[in-house]
């Protein structure tokens, strides 16, 4: 018995091992699958929508070739893609209807070529002199731009390839099952013949005592069966009960088998606007920018932060730079540094403006963290740094959404929130001018509000200290641009820009004001006789509450600078 088990354990290996090695081999699909169109079109751009290069699983590599003034492929979001063409020209490389090869349709248009090169919008990009080939993912509805230079024609001949993953699960199964039963099955084998062989060993016959007659008792009527209709008895009743039994766990059995529970209805998740950006994105966006600040921080030449700064970044940092012009013994600015990144908050949307904020942390001790706030203002521009705001000791951010998923803009003008954000530099200036007399004073917290008290106490000093003039205090909005962007908790983080204006007139006749410093630099003197009016810029970021919260608005960084004194 045992070597018939074997043999069929042997059998069953043998095919098992034959269909793993076949499912390799012969009955392998083919390692890709490949399309191609060729484009008889002078548009500068074509491109290929989510719907084809999703045709397939799997990261398809589009080739591209034909181009006579070199060739340009990125993949980015299909709406991104199509915001980039906007009105230009183009071809679209669809599938037909059997979805078995791909046809190109014209696009017509009226809009001007750009250059897609350099640009923020791509997740990743390939160039080449007459050809070029990008691998991409089709995750997050990628799709892919074809260009030349965004004005002469682009390539026409297109080629998408995908690769087959071939599944060995059921090859390594049908491999490693095959390999135990012929373990098992020669276990076997050489445990019959050994047994075998032990039995063919010599059997001696061992004469037996003689015994003495046996005695045999003979039975009796009563102990013997009782035979007929009533031999059944008891045991007769047990081979039907038995079967009644088991009749009825097996309609219990097959009724379960029958039961199935209906399909739960599955409801649909809202569609919620994607993150303008990925990761891969942010941190190449972040190295860019910290390459020019190096490189304008190095030679004090604001002409190399023009291509990625702008608003309050762009100007407080030029002032610095001809201040330092005008005495090199003036610390630099801290570096903007592109990593660690601590965490990055890009917008979720699909509209223009854009919006991110991410905070960078300086190597050192010393260093304070650094929130970079970024704005794009259309798809066939970079993003700018428009903020950027040290955070103030022992500051907390809120609780804000994933990287992945995105926050929501906040509109400048909201009134969902404590304060619109518009409306910031003026309540909290008016808190800094009146202290708790100011109408605004419940809706901050200031008790670890170390600008305000520094700001509120310099002011109230001046005021005593001045003999001989007059100072007023006006803290308003300095740029209209106010960026902001949700919380988890309905609340908002604000980027604003405000500005504190010093005026100061003298009030007796003879007398001037005075100013040493860096104002004296700006000003280039050492006062007026009539007054001075100095400008400080702030970009603050603040935490701002929902209206239905009980919270108040938190300060948790600030970076201030001189911007301008001017005599009266």
């Amino acid at each position: 018995m045992r070597l018939l088990i074997a043999a069929a354990m042997f059998v069953v290996s043998a095919v098992l091992v034959f269909l793993g090695l076949a499912q390799r081999t012969i009955w392998a699909p083919p390692v890709s699958v490949s399309m191609s169109v060729e484009v008889h079109s002078s548009s500068p751009f074509a491109v290929i929508p989510h719907a084809t290069l999703a045709l397939h699983p799997g990261t398809p590599t589009v080739k591209v070739s034909g181009a006579s003034s070199g060739a340009f492929l990125s993949s980015g979001r299909e709406s991104d893609v199509k915001a980039f063409v906007g009105s230009s020209p183009s071809v679209m490389l669809n599938l037909n209807e059997k979805k078995n090869s791909i046809e190109s349709t014209q696009v017509f248009g009226s809009g001007a070529g750009f250059s897609p090169l350099g640009l923020d919008l791509w997740r990743d990009l390939s160039t080449g002199s007459a050809s070029a080939s990008l691998t991409t993912t089709t995750s997050q509805d990628a799709a892919v731009l074809i260009a030349s230079d965004g004005y002469k024609a682009a390539p026409n001949r297109v080629e998408i390839t995908w690769p087959i993953l071939h599944d060995l699960t059921l090859s390594n199964l049908a491999l490693i099952l095959g390999t135990v039963l012929f373990v098992v099955a020669l276990v076997l084998w050489i445990w019959h013949f050994g047994e075998r062989r032990r039995k063919r060993g010599p059997r001696r016959r061992i004469p037996k005592a003689p015994t003495g007659p046996k005695y045999k008792a003979k039975r009796k009527a009563r102990f013997a069966p009782a035979r007929g209709r009533r031999a059944a008895g008891r045991n007769a009743l047990l081979i039907p009960a038995a079967l009644t039994t088991v009749a009825l766990l097996s309609g219990c059995s097959i009724g379960q088998s029958r039961v199935t529970q209906s399909a739960s209805p599955t409801v649909k998740a809202a569609e919620v606007a994607p993150p303008v950006v990925t990761a891969i994105q942010v941190n190449r966006i972040l190295g860019q920018i910290a390459a020019a600040a190096k490189q304008a921080d190095e030679s004090n030449n604001k002409k190399f932060l023009s291509p990625r700064f702008a608003g309050p970044a762009l100007s407080l940092r030029a002032v610095h730079y001809f201040l330092r012009s005008k005495d090199p013994k003036i610390a630099a600015l801290p570096a903007i540094v592109d990593k660690p990144v601590a965490f990055s908050l890009p917008a979720a949307t699909t509209a223009w403006p854009r919006s991110i904020m991410a905070v960078t942390d300086e190597v050192g001790e010393s260093a304070l963290p650094q929130l970079i706030v970024l704005q794009q203002k259309s798809p066939r521009e970079n993003y700018q740094v428009w903020y950027t705001v040290r955070l103030m000791p022992g500051a907390k951010i809120p609780a804000v959404p994933a990287a992945d998923t995105g926050a929501i803009p906040v509109d400048a003008k909201s009134l969902f929130l404590k304060v619109p954000p518009l409306s910031l530099p003026a309540t909290y200036g008016d808190l800094i001018n009146k202290g708790d007399s100011s109408l605004s004073a419940q809706l901050f917290d200031i008790s670890n509000d170390e600008f305000y008290k520094q700001v509120s106490s310099s002011q109230i000093a001046q005021v005593s200290n001045l003999k001989n003039g007059k100072i007023s205090f006006t803290h308003k909005l300095g740029d209209p641009n106010v960026i902001g962007l949700s919380t988890s908790q309905a609340g908002a983080l604000v980027a604003v820009y405000m500005t504190d204006t010093y005026l100061i007139r003298p009030t007796k006749v003879g007398t001037a004001v005075g100013v040493s410093g860096q104002e004296a630099l700006i000003l280039g003197a050492n006062g007026s006789t009539k007054g001075v009016r100095s400008i400080y810029g702030n970009m603050l970021l603040f935490f701002v509450p929902a209206l239905s919260e009980s919270g108040k608005i938190r300060l948790i960084g600030v970076t201030q600078g001189l911007v301008s004194v001017r005599g009266l």
